[in-house]
């Protein structure tokens, strides 16, 4: 796997060219170094795996995925201080596709902006997004999915999941702009809780409220969150500091 490393001073571990990283087949690990403001522009070839994470942080981040041929499947994970992001997805060539899947906790002020541009017939957009909303914090989703009038045959779904704890301010705004009816197109969006049976369920196996509340955490966070084991293994640290 190659690892990207960036920061505020340049981007180490791939070659850059005219200011755009080419991924081609193959996994890629990209960690974000410093607090500061990102713009990358990713053209991806065949298919690609990019992991992407950032822990205490504050970033502003607008970065293009390209996707000029097969599948791009981006997988993310953030605890940081502040976030304001964009992220354009342009979906370039018939069959092409994206899969983002996006788990974080947020501590503080953060707003994402996705934009998911299909400028083919056949492409195929699969968005997810989770967070577990602390006390007092501020999230928005915004989830843009743009079809054209000639992709038809597209398959575009949207999800995202805001879990709260106590008070805090969220949002989601999930938006399709279809120019035609031979699509495919769902989303769903939920604010609230873990459910009480839920929880009940794991008490009545004998584990205590805060143990039962973390496993919840747990699994809802890094379901489908397909990372290396020691970066699976300092994420679970980070829901243990929070849900001793």
């Amino acid at each position: 796997m190659n690892k990207i490393l960036v920061s505020k001073n340049g981007i180490e571990g791939i070659n850059v060219v005219d200011n755009y990283i080419i991924l081609n087949d193959g996994e890629y690990l990209l960690e974000y170094i410093d607090s500061c403001e990102y713009n990358l522009s990713f053209v991806i070839n065949g298919d690609v795996k990019l992991i992407e994470y950032s822990f205490d942080k504050e970033i502003i981040v607008n970065n293009n995925y390209s996707v000029n041929n097969g599948k791009l499947c981006v997988v993310k994970f953030y605890n940081n201080l502040g976030v304001n992001e964009t992220i354009d997805i342009d979906l370039c060539k018939e069959k092409s596709s994206v899969d983002y899947r996006f788990s974080n906790i947020c501590r503080g002020v953060e707003k994402y902006t996705i934009n998911i541009n299909h400028n083919d017939k056949n492409t195929n957009s699969n968005i997810n997004n989770k967070s577990v909303a602390l006390l007092n914090s501020k999230i928005d989703f915004v989830i843009n999915s743009n079809v054209g009038k000639d992709c038809i045959k597209s398959v575009l779904d949207q999800n995202t999941r805001i879990v709260t704890m106590g008070e805090c301010d969220t949002s989601i705004s999930p938006n399709m702009f279809i120019d035609l009816e031979d699509v495919e197109a769902k989303h769903g969006s939920v604010i609230g809780t873990f459910k009480d049976d839920q929880l009940f369920y794991l008490m009545s196996k004998g584990i205590n409220y805060n143990d039962s509340l973390k496993l919840l955490i747990k699994g809802y966070l890094l379901d489908k969150l397909e990372v290396p084991v020691d970066l699976r293994f300092k994420i679970i640290d980070i829901i243990d500091t929070y849900w001793r």
